[in-house]
């Protein structure tokens, strides 16, 4: 079954009668039968949505959701997956300012590093977890969660001597903060769009839900770019009591007499009638979110409040980060109630700028994995572990090198994907090398050049979801300038 093309979509196919056919489209416009990517045609919107409406993938009869961790600031991935074995340890050290490192809390000791068992490393090399991630280490033992090593967001392919000559395209703005945030969740950084992967995959799947009248696509940190599509939209909502009720300060009176208001047909003003269906939408919304919260667990047991030896300055992002899980637990328990067989949440933390000091920065990553630890366990409890990957994302990584007690902004960071589907237990990708004078390193200050894409992480989580292979292109417009459409740390559909 296809997706059902709507009033807008159908718009946009008339624009794009000229094109003899789907596959014509796609060969032009995503490179495929290596004809490159969308840069020698340039990039149309409504050529994107046109060929959304021509999809070739099947509705879902079945339950997937997708939640993304994004850490904003740049997360430090050298204090994140650390060198375990002693000769690159060492490296790691050096790299980091040698013997002032350790006194300026740039470094973790070796000795405290909880140690992975990593199949793929064949080369003597060993990695660890800081000992506060302790919570998703012991997921990843059971092969639950997977690492992503050196991703990062990029145009082409791109070795250390075409970024020193300048003779490859970059995405531009490296190491910028809100450039770098954005092309991480539209998933083309080379070209202007207004919609983000998630969105475009929403695009093609919102149809499987027979409600629309909560948005498949449900943000726990205000709107972002990255679930926006051409017909399905973000819907913000609060960690604590889900829809924001933007009544609940009327008495019973008032919010009649709003609704008695909006329901009146004899408006003839365009802008008074549109007025009124936002208005009612947000109503239904708003109703259909407290019931079938209300209805279902709070998972209260899972989450249980603030450790007594977290840093007190984090106290409040520990809560939040609680609560946000907590309520995507609770959205995901009351899938059937809001008729959704397709969601994708967003939740963030910030803090990940550490200029000035990693002093917080292991008790950050407790915040991350404590709370992805907690989320899994309510996944379970719903049998629905197989059916859920939460993942990580952040502006970028981090400089190896210290600027004196903190680190300044990299390009290349690890990730970590986890679910009872993940192909957990290993590394998917090149454990990066640490020499400054390296491979991987662009810049004095050792800035890691990625060696996956986001596009190659987003493609592969977007085949998972239920993407055809045909329409990834769709998803991620670039992915056919890339050798690993699929990571792998996914089972095939």
């Amino acid at each position: 079954m296809s997706t059902p093309v709507n009033k807008e979509l159908q718009r946009l196919l008339e624009e794009e009668k000229s094109l003899k056919s789907r596959r014509q489209f796609l060969m032009s416009a995503a490179g495929v039968a290596g004809v490159g990517a969308l840069g020698s045609f340039g990039f149309s919107l409504n050529s994107l949505a046109a060929a959304a409406a021509m999809s070739s993938t099947a509705l879902p009869t079945d339950y997937k959701a997708l939640v993304c961790f994004f850490m904003f600031g740049g997360n430090d991935c050298a204090n994140t997956l650390i060198p375990s074995d002693q000769t690159t340890y060492n490296s790691y050290v050096m790299g980091r300012e040698g013997s002032l490192a350790r006194p300026l809390g740039i470094t973790r000791l070796r000795e405290e590093l909880l140690t992975l068992v990593t199949p793929s490393m064949t080369d003597g090399r060993q990695v660890g977890l800081p000992p506060e991630m302790s919570r998703l280490k012991a997921l990843y033992d059971q092969g639950k969660v997977a690492i992503l090593p050196n991703v990062g967001v990029l145009a082409n392919p791109t070795t250390r001597t075409q970024y020193q000559s300048k003779t490859i395209e970059l995405p531009p703005q490296l190491f910028s903060h809100s450039d770098q945030q954005r092309f991480w969740q539209l998933g083309v950084p080379n070209y202007t769009t207004l919609t983000g992967w998630a969105g475009r995959m929403g695009d093609l799947l919102a149809a499987a839900n027979s409600s629309a009248a909560v948005s498949m696509c449900v943000s726990l940190n205000g709107n972002n770019a990255w679930q926006v599509g051409n017909s399905v939209l973000p819907y913000p909502i609060n960690s604590q009591t889900g829809a924001n009720e933007f009544w609940s300060f009327w008495n019973t009176t008032r919010r009649n007499a709003m609704n008695a208001l909006n329901a009146d047909p004899r408006t003839g003003n365009m802008l008074e009638r549109q007025a009124s269906r936002v208005y009612n939408r947000a109503v239904t919304a708003q109703d259909l979110m407290k019931t079938s919260l209300a209805a279902g667990q709070t998972f209260d047991d899972l989450f249980t409040g603030v450790p007594a030896d977290i840093d007190p300055g984090l106290v409040e992002d520990y809560m939040e980060v609680q609560q946000s899980f907590q309520m995507v637990a609770r959205m995901v328990d009351a899938r059937d109630r809001l008729g959704h067989k397709r969601q994708i949440f967003y939740i963030g933390l910030g803090g990940f700028d550490d200029h000035d000091s990693l002093a917080d920065h292991g008790d950050r990553l407790r915040i991350v994995s404590d709370h992805m630890a907690a989320f899994y366990a309510a996944t379970v409890r719903m049998g629905i572990q197989d059916k859920v990957v939460t993942f990580t994302a952040s502006d970028f990584g981090r400089t190896l090198k210290s600027n004196g007690s903190g680190s300044d902004h990299g390009w290349g960071a690890h990730h970590f994907a986890m679910g009872g589907a993940v192909r957990g237990g290993d590394l998917y990708g090149a454990f990066p090398s640490l020499d400054i004078a390296g491979p991987n390193s662009v810049e004095a200050q050792g800035q890691l050049l990625p060696t996956t894409s986001v596009d190659e992480y987003a493609a592969t989580l977007a085949k998972w979801y239920g993407v055809s292979t045909s329409d990834i292109p769709l998803v991620v417009p670039n992915i056919g300038r890339f050798a690993r459409p699929d990571l792998g740390f996914l089972p095939p559909v």
